[in-house]
């Protein structure tokens, strides 16, 4: 009997399945799984094999072999207008009403899944239940051949989304477009119904420019006031997703949920870009949860305060911060509109203090490092510790040096266009400015030399293996040179020096094994998020 795959068997295979759909030379990958697990060759042909028909089937003629579908029980279809990983929606002609319609099929039809069949019935009882002019509305549903399906309106025009790769908005746009959404996202929430998913592609206009809410595939409907979530489904899309539904925390999403979604909409109209996107969706989930957008007017100064300080209000991390109703929102915006005084206000100064934490942890945890140790360092040399003025004063020095570096480091990390570069650079002058730190100090015999490891453990915040074998590397060296540079009478006995270099060694794998894990949970979030 053949022994069961291991995570790492796994981890392989998941390489292996990437580089061949990615069309990567899978070369390597496949000999390492095959030297582990012989027995797999087989699977991995058949793998391979059906990666090759996929492939086929992508690039086949569009007309070849395939009997266009053009008549669906009463409706005549005139074009297929979307698809997921769940359902497809056509423009159909309703022939017995002579009108037009967006009609959605699940795709699987009868082989579908509970679950899928769940949310295509849970959209389609939100859509019946609310009726106003921005939502779009649902005139029946049924079944055609064993395939369930929902008749909506039809709205003709692109996504928000679409329309977004055109240029962002100008301000008073943005704002219209926001109130609308808000209040038709209000109107939801008086029926019971939290959207969950509100988002640019989730946006439908129409020729005036009239946005319409629409795909209530995750929404989560209110029975009661028992707030029973009638879909399983918690997920949503992480770049306008609230801090509460990225972290899971089912029973605090609710109204003031949506109308963070709703503000990261507005921030994307206001910017061109919502207030996180991250390489890798668990990226941009860690910072929805912990990080800080950055001020819309910091990008662009030309748009208005009072508009900022009411998108930032809608973005706050906590739902109690936030508008206390998605309709309180679309009053604060529709009075902006008028020229007409708001209720956002600035934020004071301890909140900016904690936004700007949240915007620039790794800056803000290693000035706060350095002042401890300055503070440690003045401390020490005040009652006495036998060191020179000279050499305090070097010690502080090197600690500013640092300060100033750190900053600087911090600047280049924003450059859209080298941030991984920025992250090596600012990784290998912590270390070098450590060593230095260290060498001042004299100590090769003190707990001070625990800052290598540390080092390496932050740099698997950045979730990059290379950064972290990069940063281990290099304190190997570093801590070599200091090595060979301090007085024999400091040196430990060599076999202290070797543990020292395996505890490197093996922090350095610890590390870059909870990064690959977090890299292959990420990669697993966003196929199923495709379908």
């Amino acid at each position: 009997m053949n022994p069961a795959p291991t995570d790492s068997d796994f981890e392989l295979l998941d390489e292996l399945m990437d580089q061949i759909h990615s069309g990567a030379d899978a070369g390597e990958a496949k000999r390492k799984l095959l030297a582990r697990r012989p027995d797999l060759a087989d699977a991995i042909e058949c793998l391979e094999g059906l990666d090759q028909l996929a492939s086929q089937a992508e690039t086949m003629p569009a007309t070849a072999n395939v009997v266009p579908i053009t008549e669906l029980g009463g409706f005549q279809i005139e074009a297929e207008i979307g698809r997921g990983g769940m359902g497809v929606v056509y423009k159909a002609w309703q022939r017995e009403l002579g009108r037009p319609v967006a009609l959605k099929m699940i795709l699987a039809g009868e082989l579908a899944s509970v679950d899928h069949l769940d949310r295509f019935r849970i959209e389609a009882r939100a859509l019946a239940n609310v009726h106003h002019a921005n939502i779009v509305s649902i005139y029946e549903a049924g079944q055609i051949d064993g395939r369930p399906y929902f008749a909506m309106q039809y709205v003709e025009g692109p996504t928000l989304s679409q329309r977004m790769k055109q240029g962002g908005l100008d301000p008073e746009a943005a704002g219209r477009l926001a109130a609308a959404v808000a209040r038709a996202v209000g109107h939801l929430h008086a029926n019971g119904v939290i959207h969950r998913d509100i988002k640019p592609s989730n946006i439908l206009l129409d020729a005036a420019g009239n946005p319409y809410v629409t795909d209530f595939g995750l929404a989560k409907i209110l029975t009661g006031d028992s707030q029973h979530t009638a879909s399983g489904a918690i997920v949503g899309t992480p770049c306008y997703m609230s801090p509460e539904q990225a972290a899971g925390k089912s029973k605090q999403v609710g109204p003031k949920s949506d109308v963070y979604s709703v503000g990261a909409v507005l921030y994307e109209c206001l910017v061109g870009r919502p207030p996180f996107r991250e390489e890798t969706p668990l990226a941009t989930l860690v910072q929805v949860i912990e990080g800080e957008p950055e001020e819309p007017r910091r990008i662009d100064p030309s748009i208005p305060r009072d508009l900022e300080l009411i998108c930032m209000r809608c973005l706050e991390k906590h739902p109690d911060a936030r508008y206390a109703a998605a309709e309180a929102l679309a009053e604060d915006l529709e009075h902006w509109l008028a020229g007409e005084p708001i209720e956002a206000r600035p934020a004071t100064v301890s909140n900016r203090v904690v936004r700007w934490t949240r915007r620039e942890p790794a800056l803000v945890w290693r000035l706060v490092m350095l002042i401890v140790c300055a503070i440690i360092a003045q401390l020490s040399y005040v009652l006495g510790n036998n060191a020179t003025l000279e050499l305090h004063v070097q010690v502080l020095g090197l600690l500013a040096v640092w300060a100033g570096v750190s900053w600087l480091c911090q600047q280049f990390v924003r450059d859209p266009d080298r941030p991984l570069l920025a992250r090596f650079v600012w990784s290998a002058f912590d270390v070098v400015l450590f060593g230095g730190l260290a060498w001042l100090d004299e100590a090769f015999e003190t707990p001070l030399m625990l800052g290598f490891p540390l080092l390496i453990a932050a740099s698997g915040l950045w979730f990059r293996p290379q950064l972290v074998w990069f940063t281990a590397a290099l304190s190997a060296v570093v801590y070599a040179v200091l090595w060979e540079v301090s007085p024999p009478s400091h040196r430990p006995g060599w076999n202290l020096h070797v543990i020292y270099f395996f505890g490197l060694f093996v922090m350095a794998i610890l590390i870059t094994h909870q990064v690959e894990r977090v890299r292959a949970l990420s990669r697993h979030y966003e196929r199923r998020r495709l379908g």
